[in-house]
Parts: C-alpha cells; sequence; structure tokens
C-alpha cells in the first residue's frame, strides 16, 4: 500500500468578516455535498481590522460552519489571495467559493486564478445568484 500525505479533495469557501457570509459557508457545504468531498472555510483579514466585532462575527460563522461539519482556519495577512492560494494548494481545494469582491479587492479573484487555474471558482452575489468560472486547462505542446 502507497501513503502519500495528499491532501483530500475539498470545496473551500473564502469568507470576510460580515455576517452575510454564512450563505457562503452554507452553498459552499451544499456543493461540497453534491460532489461528495468536505467542505473548508478560510478567512484572511488584516491583522489592523480585529476588533471586538470582528470576533463575535467570525466567531457566529466558525459556528455555522462548525454545525455543517466544516473546518474553519483564520489567516491574518495583508494579502489575502495569496494566502489563500497557500492554503488552496496545501489543503487540497478543488474548487473555490466566495462572495463578490468588494471595490478594493479586485485583484483577488484575478490572482486567485492565475496562479490556480485548474480550480474552478464560483462567485455568489447578495441576491444568491451564483457565477462559476471554470477551470482553465493548460495545453502543453
Amino acid at each position: 500500500m502507497v501513503m502519500n500525505n495528499i491532501p483530500n479533495d475539498n470545496i473551500l469557501v473564502c469568507v470576510t468578516d460580515q455576517l452575510s457570509c454564512e450563505r457562503l459557508i452554507r452553498t459552499g457545504a451544499e456543493i461540497a455535498k453534491e460532489k461528495g468531498v468536505p467542505v473548508q472555510v478560510v478567512s484572511v483579514l488584516p491583522e489592523a481590522l480585529v476588533s471586538d466585532n470582528t470576533a463575535f462575527i467570525m466567531q457566529k460563522l466558525y459556528n455555522t460552519a462548525n454545525s455543517l461539519g466544516a473546518e474553519m482556519t483564520f489567516y491574518f495577512n495583508s494579502d489575502p489571495a495569496l494566502t489563500v492560494v497557500v492554503h488552496a494548494k496545501k489543503s487540497g481545494a478543488t474548487h473555490i467559493v466566495s462572495g463578490t469582491p468588494g471595490a478594493n479587492s479586485t485583484l483577488f479573484f484575478e490572482t486567485i486564478k492565475s496562479l490556480l487555474p485548474d480550480l474552478p471558482i464560483t462567485i455568489i452575489n447578495t441576491e444568491n445568484h451564483l457565477y462559476t468560472f471554470p477551470a482553465i486547462h493548460s495545453v502543453m505542446k
């Protein structure tokens, strides 16, 4: 029997410090259930944003993730896209789910897509419409 340390496939849900991210976790869990894989949740916040309110919201999101059987990982870093990319690679993510980017985070998806072109990304807008950007498989000639 060959043992390897390749992580299990999973759906990775990216959340911020907003209660509305509960819908992202729930949708990610539905996608994971359809695909028969676990769901993981990741949050990357700059240290400057940590407050009592942030802690309260993150606890609520953690409780939601936990109730759906998801692991939740917190990072404090000023480069959320790169942090998500590293986490996705290490955890074996096969699909990323996120909300719509804010005005200051337009490079978030571009960075992830350029570094992880083989991963589809599903964006969920505020009306709960899903937009999936498929994997871009590179062709070697």
